[in-house]
């Protein structure tokens, strides 16, 4: 029996979407639970977004990369990536500040 890499990884995600739905709620939860309050616009922003298989959740806070991640001048918050990282593997950028 051949297993095709593509077909079977293709599947997989198709099969695992509403999972991930499922995960990227408590990420969008956990974020919206722990990001600081001044405004509303930082921890009231997050939304979550379903293209086919891909499912992401993001901020739509205009000024939402530079409190994640931080400034020359400011450390990073890193609510939502720090939520993110509970529930699986994480490669992206690394908060200003951070040490994990």
């Amino acid at each position: 029996m051949t297993i095709y890499r593509d077909k079977a990884q293709g599947d997989a995600r198709r099969i695992s979407t509403e999972g991930r739905k499922d995960i990227a709620e408590q990420i969008k939860s956990e974020f919206e639970a722990t990001a600081p309050r001044r405004k509303g616009e930082y921890a009231g922003g997050a939304s979550i977004t379903v293209e086919g298989n891909r499912v992401f959740v993001a901020d739509k806070d205009p000024k939402a990369f530079w409190k994640e991640y931080g400034t020359s001048r400011m450390r990073g918050i890193a609510s939502l990536t720090n939520a993110a990282r509970k529930h699986g593997k994480y490669s992206g950028f690394k908060p200003r500040g951070s040490r994990g």
